[in-house]
Formats: structure tokens, C-alpha cells, sequence
């Protein structure tokens, strides 16, 4: 099953990093979303570095044309 969350070693690799504190602010500055662990770590979704690297736009919904505009 592939994991939720980086792991400690692709944060470093993502961030260049090995504290905490750098790697959250690098992550701050590099417009991720994260939030902080109980020993300090970021959590950062796979999701989202997958987004973000290969640039997948989420899909947004279509909307409808106001026909009720026309009268």
C-alpha cells in the first residue's frame, strides 16, 4: 500500500533539509501544505508533491450557464 505521507527521508530529499524547523520553513516558503507532528516532523501528503511536481491541476467542477440571466 503506498504511504499517506513522505517519508523522513523524502522530506530531506525534498527540502534539502534534515531539521524539522528548515524543512517547515522551506515547505512555508514553497507554498506546501503540512501540518506539524507531535515530535516536531512535517506531514506532508504524497498527493500534493505529485500535484505540485507534475503540475496535475485539480479538476474543477463545470459550471452550468445562468439561463435565467437571458429573461
Amino acid at each position: 500500500m503506498t504511504q499517506l505521507f513522505l517519508t523522513k527521508e523524502q522530506l530531506t530529499e525534498l527540502t534539502g533539509y534534515k531539521f524539522h524547523s528548515k524543512q517547515a520553513l522551506w515547505l512555508a516558503e514553497n507554498g506546501y501544505s503540512f501540518d506539524i507532528r507531535s515530535d516536531g516532523r512535517p506531514n506532508v501528503l504524497h498527493q500534493q508533491v505529485i500535484e505540485r511536481q507534475c503540475r496535475v491541476e485539480p479538476k474543477r467542477r463545470r459550471s452550468e450557464p445562468n439561463l435565467a440571466a437571458l429573461d
